[in-house]
């Protein structure tokens, strides 16, 4: 085999592996950064100084390297996390551009001359002396990342991931961490990287600045587009892509001053024509046929005795036609009542200005266990924003909430969801671009499992998560979406989407509930199941507060009613007593009284 090519096949793998971790970035996280050439140059200066100058081995010099990469990184986008990920991708276009600043002024790595001499890799003392050994070295890392990355992608951290990519709002209603795990991805994504550089580092024996510039995070992105974003398999096909480019450039007669333009030119226009004729890439595959797949699989292990033989057929499937199976459904604590977790959710004097406008103004209410309290009052009375303030999704300018005797004014809306006070939107907000199940699931995954670490923890190996599985199946039953599991949410109707949130919402197991219009958008058979589900909650100790604009559904399901107007809690008390109040029926209906 001859030197080029054998220099092609170790190149390769470390494209890949860049693809691989690029893909992790911005396929299942959703989030863009233009940093990543820099982190790979990170990694591949860390690994040449360590072995050239320090005479360290191959592994412990490129694990010091992906960790400089992944802390560096991890810094970045705490800082840039905490705004948007709108700011995330300005940052880190800066730290692309200070980071060959540093490469290029720096006599640790040799200024803009770079570093050569670079030796071969050892490891164990056994020493890869050729460019064919460093080339099987480098496939051997590239499967043991492409392995690792893998189980990551489908752990309940990448499904996490994945919903963060959809909505974050809606993944932090339902208690989830969206800035821990966003940059953990990102650190763990540069830390990859940073690996990759040191295999390239090895493999070139010659590092400069000028190989880890913005063109180098641009050339990543375009693997990771070409080969498909979110696509297992589109790494490999966007790193030989990428790489064959360049090659088949370097046959034809052109000076190497026009082909650096040509091979822009010739990305930039591949990425376009899949960008606007196949935007899911090569290799890309929909969640609909991932989940096919799965289930495929899946009903492929389950239907197999230990002798090989087929097992039975599963019953067919039936809607309920009351609430008592989704009830049923609903995560329990050692299988007693909520009544004893249950607490009261009360404000004091909680108000909010926007703009000089007080939509919220010194209100205080109470949101007791075993009741269905409602919320109503005309348009732009303040009803959601109370919410929000409630929820934790806004800051309260004054006054202070409390979830029984804890002081929760400070806490952020995910940790409110995780202490038990969830809510759900005005809107249908779903993870519309993964299925049923995922949206199911998303919700009844523990915290505690949906961290990168637990994903290679030995109990992650031993619990696959049957319970919450079969507890997310049977809810899927239950509110008669089982045969649609497999769909995506976004292909739903706007009643199963409604019917699909509430039971989102519900899967959290949470001990109250805060409930933006319920009952919108679904036909008597659905508002009557739904009804009955929340009465069978409230008697099981349950708190529930609804915003509501039908006095029927309000009539319906609630036990107490409180009146805003002009973002002011006017009075409180039974529906008969506030509805039947002909003060309070002008303002509603807009009449002056």
């Amino acid at each position: 085999m001859g030197y080029y090519l054998i220099s092609l096949l170790g190149l390769l793998p470390i494209f890949i592996i860049l693809g691989i971790s690029f893909n992790l970035l911005l396929g299942y996280g959703g989030l863009l950064s233009v940093s990543h050439g820099g982190f790979f140059g990170v990694g591949a200066y860390a690994t040449a100084i360590l072995i050239k100058d320090y005479h360290l081995e191959f592994l412990p010099a490129v694990g010091v390297g992906a960790a400089l990469a992944g802390l560096m990184s991890l810094i970045v986008g705490y800082a840039a996390g905490r705004l948007s990920d709108e700011f995330l991708f300005i940052v880190t276009i800066a730290t692309q551009v200070a980071l060959v600043e540093l490469f290029n002024n720096l006599e640790l790595t040799g200024r803009s001359a770079g570093i050569s001499g670079i030796p071969r890799p050892t490891i164990m003392g056994y020493q890869f002396d050729d460019n064919f050994k460093v080339a099987i070295l480098a496939w051997i890392v590239c499967a043991v990342l492409a392995v690792l990355c893998w189980r990551v992608v489908r752990s309940p951290y990448g499904r996490l991931l994945k919903a963060l990519r959809e909505d974050v709002p809606a993944a932090r209603s339902l208690g989830k961490r969206a800035l821990w795990t966003k940059v953990t991805v990102f650190a763990f994504s540069s830390a990859i990287a940073g690996v990759a550089g040191g295999l390239y580092a090895t493999h070139t024996l010659y590092i400069s600045p000028a190989e880890f510039t913005v063109d180098r995070s641009v050339e990543i992105l375009s693997i990771t587009i070409i080969g498909g974003l979110a696509a297992y398999w589109g790494p490999f096909v966007g790193a030989a892509v990428v790489l064959a480019l360049p090659e088949a450039l370097s046959f034809a007669d052109i000076p190497d001053s026009v082909a650096g333009p040509i091979n822009g030119i010739i990305y930039t226009t591949v990425v376009l024509l899949l960008l606007i004729y196949r935007p899911q890439g090569i290799l890309g595959r929909g969640a609909v046929e991932e989940a096919e797949r799965a289930a495929r699989r899946k009903a492929a292990r389950a239907g197999r005795r230990g002798d090989g033989e087929p097992g039975p057929a599963a019953e067919p499937q039936t809607v309920p036609e009351d609430a008592s199976s989704l009830f049923a459904a609903l995560p329990r604590e050692d299988g007693g009542t909520m009544a004893e977790r249950a607490k009261t959710l009360r404000c004091e004097g909680i108000g909010i200005s926007f703009g000089g406008l007080k939509a919220v103004d010194d209100v205080t209410l109470s949101i007791r266990p075993g009741q269905i309290t409602a919320l109503v009052g005309p348009n732009g009375a303040g009803k959601t924003t109370v919410f929000n303030l409630l929820s934790g999704a806004l800051k309260a300018d004054t006054g202070r909430t409390f979830y029984g005797d804890q002081d929760i004014s400070a806490l952020s809306i995910e940790r409110r969801a995780q202490l038990g006070v969830v809510r759900s939107f005005q809107e249908v907000r779903l993870f519309e671009n993964m299925t049923v199940q995922e949206n199911i699931h998303v919700a009844t995954t523990d915290i505690r499992k949906e961290t990168l670490i637990a994903q290679f923890s030995p109990a992650s190996f031993r619990n696959r998560g049957e319970a919450e599985e079969e507890r997310a199946e049977q809810m899927l039953r239950s509110l008669g979406l089982h045969e649609k599991r497999h769909s995506l949410a976004g292909d739903l109707s706007y009643a199963e989407q409604k019917m699909l949130m509430m039971g989102r919402l519900l899967a959290t197991g949470a001990s109250c509930y805060l409930l933006d219009e319920p009952m919108s958008g679904l036909d008597q058979s659905a508002r009557a199941r739904l009804s009955a589900l929340l009465q069978r909650m409230v008697a099981d100790g349950t708190s529930i507060c609804i915003v509501e604009h039908s006095m029927q559904v309000v009539r319906e399901v609630a036990s107490w009613v409180m009146f805003l107007d002009r973002g002011r809690l006017l009075t409180e008390g039974t529906p008969e007593e506030v509805m039947n109040d002909p003060a309070l029926t002008a303002i509603y209906f807009g009449q002056t009284v």
